[in-house]
């Protein structure tokens, strides 16, 4: 039996390589089936349609064929979960090319100011966390994990931009903050974003003056963690792609900075050739 579940079973397409836009669009769909079934009074095909379609996505990723080339833009279409199609929202308001924050500073003044206030220090062509700071970092993400979200709203609304609103959203049964600016635009910040972010704002206050700096750092010192700002367990990068996720030609896949432990990604590193 073991060995049939061995080889039945797709490691590249489950666990924390699972694509969740692939699981909620097959689950979406073995329900539809499962549900016509049963209406046309064929209930024990019905379970066992659901019981099959259950088991082959907990142990491939997937049922339908084809799916990773569809699954991804209908999730993101259908905003059925807005938390893993894309890069994860960030303070600063910065998402996918869209943002709320109007004061905006450019990447390399964030960088210029970060380097100047020993925040990261050049090692050849990488960069790395002064120790430090990363410690004073550390601390603040540990005073924040165990606030609720709206305790976490309120510390945003301070470090956000003066026109940026924040309140508590959920949808799929998690809940997340909600930014929007003076124009209408929306960013969503998952808990261990928030608390990373936050985290680094308040690090960030007796070594940088500007809050827009402080507020743009966010997403970039994101991509230095060590550990993760829910657990401080280890994290690790593994492919970011859905399991069959269409890469465009002259780019490699992606690849995130992910806690296992947590099942949540913080960052997703870009690549091309």
């Amino acid at each position: 039996m073991t060995s049939l579940l061995e080889r039945i079973r797709r490691p590249e397409y489950t666990g924390s390589n699972r694509c969740w836009p692939c699981t909620i669009t097959n689950g979406a769909l073995v329900a539809v089936a499962a549900t016509a079934l049963a209406l046309a009074r064929r209930r024990r095909l019905a379970a066992a349609v659901g019981i099959a379609g259950i088991a082959s996505i907990g142990l491939r990723g997937y049922v339908v064929p084809y799916t990773p080339r569809f699954a991804p833009q209908l999730a993101g279409a259908l905003s059925l979960d807005p938390h893993d199609v894309d890069e994860p929202g960030s303070l600063s308001g910065a998402a996918d090319g869209d943002g709320v924050d109007d004061d905006a500073v450019s990447g390399e003044t964030v960088l210029a100011a970060l380097v100047e206030a020993d925040v990261v220090v050049p090692d050849g062509e990488e960069l790395r966390l002064d120790p430090a700071f990363r410690s004073a970092w550390r601390e603040e993400m540990r005073s924040l994990r165990d606030d609720d979200l709206e305790s976490l709203a309120r510390l945003a609304d301070r470090h956000t931009a003066p026109e940026t609103d924040v309140w508590v959203g959920s949808s799929f049964g998690r809940s997340y903050l909600v930014l929007q600016g003076e124009a209408g635009g929306i960013v969503t910040l998952r808990r261990e974003i928030a608390v990373a972010e936050l985290g680094a704002a308040r690090a960030l206050e007796s070594r940088v003056d500007d809050p827009a700096i402080r507020r743009a750092a966010g997403r970039p010192l994101r991509s230095l963690l060590e550990t993760c700002p829910l657990c401080e367990g280890a994290l690790e990068i593994t492919q970011a792609a859905c399991c069959g996720e269409v890469t465009p030609i002259g780019s490699l896949p992606s690849e995130k900075l992910y806690c296992p432990d947590c099942n949540v990604r913080l960052f997703t590193f870009d690549r091309e050739q």
